[in-house]
């Protein structure tokens, strides 16, 4: 029997395996799952080079790095909340870079290598799971032009279970991504993120501002702490923003304060959290309860 290369199976076998994080999603996705998770709001630097030809990163699955190089900066152009050049100098040459400043929101992972909706091998929000979920193995932070070297790396995981037998869905074709359920939760992340950017700019424009000292970490930490990890702080922020900026309501961000104490009381009772999610979570606890407590009590819409 002749084996096409030139397709690519894949069928997800519900191991659970892959679901060893909680997830990063969207801003307006975090509103939507407050009630799921506990969201600490997340700052990434990411750079790239302005050439092709300074770039050294990743390569589609021939080696030609030109599509991926040129996907990756659509991509950052159109989630960046915030674009800035940089040069670096790189064998006794300066070298035009821009950086990108993405904000999103990240899941707080009370359980280690697991994610908070795991229930046993079974994503226990499975029709509201997020789209990064969704678009599991295919990222859609990462170019199509990626995708075979990355269904290849998540495949080849130890510990995944992945079908990629006769009988499991043709996902790529020719490199393309054809599989219907992927290109939908990709350009739905895509276009959520660029709606969400009015958010994200609003936050930039308070980590400008010198009344948001001590709230918003400056680009300056943010850089700072990029070669180690992404930088967090608590979601309550993010809320006031948005709430400030109109882009919700301002009842909104006491109902969105109250669903995240809600979730954050659950996790602390369940008695699975680790002590470092134990204590960031009553440290949240502390600073959203504070929030409530200056809002007049007419005012709260409770969920």
């Amino acid at each position: 029997m002749t084996v096409d290369s030139s397709i690519q199976r894949f069928a997800c076998t519900q191991c659970g395996k892959c679901c060893n994080r909680s997830p990063e999603v969207e801003l307006s996705e975090a509103a939507a799952l407050a009630d799921i998770f506990v969201f600490r709001l997340m700052f990434r630097l990411y750079w790239l080079p302005n050439q092709l030809s300074d770039y050294v990163g990743d390569a589609d699955a021939t080696g030609n790095r030109s599509a991926v190089f040129y996907e990756r900066k659509r991509l950052l152009g159109a989630c960046a909340a915030r674009k800035f050049p940089a040069k670096v100098r790189r064998n006794g040459k300066a070298v035009d870079y821009t950086k990108y400043l993405m904000i999103s929101a990240l899941a707080v992972d009370v359980t280690p290598g697991a994610c908070a909706a795991l229930n046993g091998t079974r994503c226990g929000i499975h029709q509201r799971r997020p789209l990064s979920c969704q678009s599991v193995p295919f990222h859609y932070s990462r170019g199509e032009a990626s995708a075979e070297a990355d269904l290849a790396a998540f495949v080849a995981t130890s510990e995944y279970q992945c079908d990629t037998g006769a009988t499991a869905d043709v996902v790529l074709s020719d490199g393309k991504i054809i599989a219907s359920g992927f290109t939908a939760a990709r350009s739905e992340a895509i276009a959520l993120a660029e709606r969400d950017r009015a958010w994200a700019s609003a936050i930039v424009r308070q980590m400008k501002a010198s009344s948001a000292a001590g709230s918003l970490p400056t680009l300056q930490e943010i850089e700072a702490n990029a070669q180690f990890a992404a930088t967090t702080i608590s979601m309550r922020v993010g809320w006031q923003i948005a709430a400030d900026a109109g882009v919700i309501a301002p009842g909104e961000c006491e109902r969105l304060t109250e669903l995240q104490l809600q979730a954050i009381d659950r996790e602390l009772a369940s008695g699975r959290c680790s002590r470092d999610a134990a204590e960031t979570l009553m440290e949240m606890r502390t600073e959203y309860r504070g929030q409530l407590n200056e809002v007049p009590s007419s005012s709260k819409l409770r969920s």
